[in-house]
């Protein structure tokens, strides 16, 4: 049982918007910029943050003691932060498909209404 709206769409279709949906993808962009990356620190199995996309941290890596961890950590941090990067290029594009998609019906709707 769908509730209509007073212009005769469903009312869950009048809550998404070209607007809020470019919100929702900017935000989700945001964090993936955002978030800090995680990789095996050196000698352990524990996770460490080596900064995030858009600057990376890899001070604890660093020291005469630490061998060869530096350049496995440095590759490390590189895979992550090119992964985040094409995921953040795949939410941008389906943004833009889904704003370009809610804006043409709007119209579309718009020009059948007048």
């Amino acid at each position: 049982m769908m509730i209509e709206s007073a212009r005769g769409g469903s009312r869950s279709g009048a809550r998404v918007t070209p607007t809020r949906v470019a919100w929702l993808g900017a935000a989700v962009v945001a964090l993936l910029l955002i978030v800090p990356i995680h990789i095996l620190g050196p000698g352990d199995h524990e996770q460490q943050s080596c900064g995030n996309v858009l600057q990376t941290d890899l001070s604890r890596w660093r020291g005469p003691s630490d061998g060869d961890y530096w350049e496995r950590a440095y590759r490390a941090c590189n895979s992550e932060r090119i992964d985040r990067i094409g995921q953040a290029v795949g939410v941008v594009s389906l943004t833009v498909l889904a704003v370009t998609l809610l804006t043409a019906r709007a119209r579309r709707r718009d020009a059948s209404e007048h």
